[in-house]
């Protein structure tokens, strides 16, 4: 009875530890892309005064985010004024 119960629960044990790692995976997931988009739209946003990189970098951060290139700009608003804390 009591090599069962040992057993058991280093099976329980084991799957809360592989829980919570999935978990914290997940959200290093979501944050490394918060990272990226924002990277992407500070870029494009640095270069904003040069009509020809601001395209590029308009380009690029559609790309890297996801969105259509007319809607970037919104996306990038909503994303600086986002906060995830």
């Amino acid at each position: 009875m009591g090599k069962f119960f040992e057993k058991n629960l280093t099976i329980v044990l084991l799957a809360i530890t592989g829980y919570f790692l999935f978990s914290i995976s997940n959200s290093l997931k979501e944050s490394a892309k918060y990272d990226s988009d924002i990277r992407a739209c500070a870029k494009m946003k640095a270069f904003f005064n040069d009509k020809e990189l601001s395209k590029f970098y308009q380009k690029e951060a559609s790309a890297i985010a996801g969105v259509e290139v007319t809607f970037i700009g919104e996306y990038c608003k909503k994303l600086t004024q986002q906060n995830i804390f």
